[in-house]
């Protein structure tokens, strides 16, 4: 892939489903073998934040919070969030990353920025 990690910034109306699918390629432009790879989405409260868990943490096992769709023949990454994991958001901004094999020695952050939320008022 080109430099790491890329920057992407994205939004979503908090209690909102959302979701984006990231297509992993290397530099020379074909798809990334990422066969036997683990990913994993998270958003922090801020950059600083290390605690654990995350604000929002999901990979290729469904939870409340949603869950990532992983295809190596298509070397792409889909990271579904539920509305209950957004509704956590709030009004705001704050910092995601989307890592590859999260917690190994060759861990890789593959996209990271800022994910803004809004509530929407109601009628």
């Amino acid at each position: 892939m080109a430099e790491l990690p890329l920057r992407w910034r994205t939004a979503t109306v908090a209690g909102a489903q959302w979701s984006a699918t990231f297509t992993l390629l290397d530099d020379d432009g074909t798809p990334m073998d990422i066969t036997a790879k683990t990913f994993e989405f998270v958003i922090r409260p801020d950059a600083a934040d290390a605690t654990m868990p995350p604000l929002i943490k999901v990979t290729a096992t469904a939870t409340a919070q949603g869950y990532l769709v992983v295809d190596a023949i298509a070397a792409t990454v889909q990271v579904v969030l539920t509305s209950a994991a957004t509704t956590l958001l709030g009004t705001g901004c704050r910092p995601f990353a989307l890592w590859m094999d999260p917690g190994q020695s060759d861990q890789t952050c593959l996209v990271e920025g800022p994910f803004y939320s809004r509530l929407v008022t109601t009628a």
